[in-house]
């Protein structure tokens, strides 16, 4: 089959999850999968240690591995993340790209690094699949919080090694899960074996967000009724005029809860200066001008869990001068 010729952005998937519980394994289907189709396919791999492990398997079918060493994607590789980012789309010209995330990275920093707006360009965050195990979470420390962030953030939570477990706890186990994320499409398998094709297919509709076991639909009082679209985690907002700085300094005083980060580049109308916007926990915000020798795009990008998409979208867009 040829080869697919590169569209940018290109889709970017994230794999995270427990330790153990069988990511690589789900890595090696996914490029199987890619590659039938004629993908060129970046891997990107960041695990607890300087040198990747898992690294040069993959490399015997992904046209490219970049291992971000050190272990773990925080603030120090952001730009480490972007760079490689670059590399893979420019050099390498994937048409995919995939990051395997090592169990003590956390998936918050990558998909804050992922919506940045240079690397936006390039890629585009796809999917998010989280693969567990039923071993107790962790109940402390960065584990802990890993753990937890992977299976808020996962569009897809594949439950693996199901044949391991006495029934009675593997219900406890997927209980725990569905509370923590009542949005995404639940997988129960073993040996990470699912059909690979109806996992890429974005889920039909997502009117109501449901948590589907391979297709079935659970009954409606199991089922979260709030509105979540796609993916409920990240908004971006085009912002084709310059902002009121009034409207806009009251807007980021009544951010809701759900919104944990939101960041991006904008002018102020009646003011030359570029200015760059920060939002992050516990709940503070910088706007400061800032020079950057190639404009970017003026966006906003909002990033949390359960907070109406839709109405944020229009009261931010509310604040555009008149």
């Amino acid at each position: 089959m040829g080869c697919m010729t590169q569209t940018l952005p290109i889709p970017f998937y994230i794999l995270c999850g427990s330790l153990g519980a069988g990511k690589t394994t789900l890595l090696m289907r996914l490029l199987e999968h890619w590659n039938s189709r004629g993908h060129k396919v970046g891997v990107l791999m960041n695990e607890a240690g300087e040198v990747s492990i898992d690294g040069p398997r993959a490399g015997t079918i992904a046209e490219q591995v970049l291992n971000l060493a050190g272990g773990c994607i925080c603030c120090d590789t952001k730009d480490d993340l972007a760079w490689s980012i670059a590399q893979l789309v420019q050099d390498y010209e994937s048409t995919v790209i995939v990051l395997e995330c090592s169990g003590m990275a956390d998936p918050a920093e990558v998909v804050d690094a992922v919506t940045d707006v240079y690397v936006s360009r390039m890629a585009k965050l796809e999917r998010i699949f989280a693969m567990l195990h039923p071993v107790p979470l962790p109940e402390t420390g960065m584990a802990e919080l890993v753990t937890r962030n992977a299976i808020r953030y996962a569009d897809d939570l594949i439950l693996n090694k199901r044949d391991l477990y006495i029934p009675g706890h593997w219900e406890q186990f997927r209980e725990n899960i569905t509370r923590l994320n009542p949005y995404g499409r639940l997988w129960e398998t073993n040996h990470a074996r699912l059909d690979v094709t109806t996992l890429l297919a974005a889920p039909a509709t997502r009117t109501v967000p449901t948590n589907v076991s391979f297709g079935k639909r659970l009954a409606a009082d199991e089922r979260h009724e709030a509105r979540a679209p796609h993916h409920p985690m990240v908004t971006t907002v085009r912002l084709p005029k310059p902002l009121d700085r009034t409207k806009f300094m009251e807007w980021t005083k009544s951010l809701p809860e759900g919104i944990e980060r939101a960041k991006g580049f904008f002018r102020f109308a009646g003011e030359p200066e570029l200015q760059e916007f920060q939002f992050f926990p516990p709940r503070t915000s910088t706007i400061a001008p800032v020079m950057l020798l190639d404009e970017p795009d003026h966006v906003l990008v909002l990033i949390g869990r359960e907070y109406d998409q839709a109405l944020w979208r229009a009261s931010l867009l509310a604040c555009l001068a008149q």
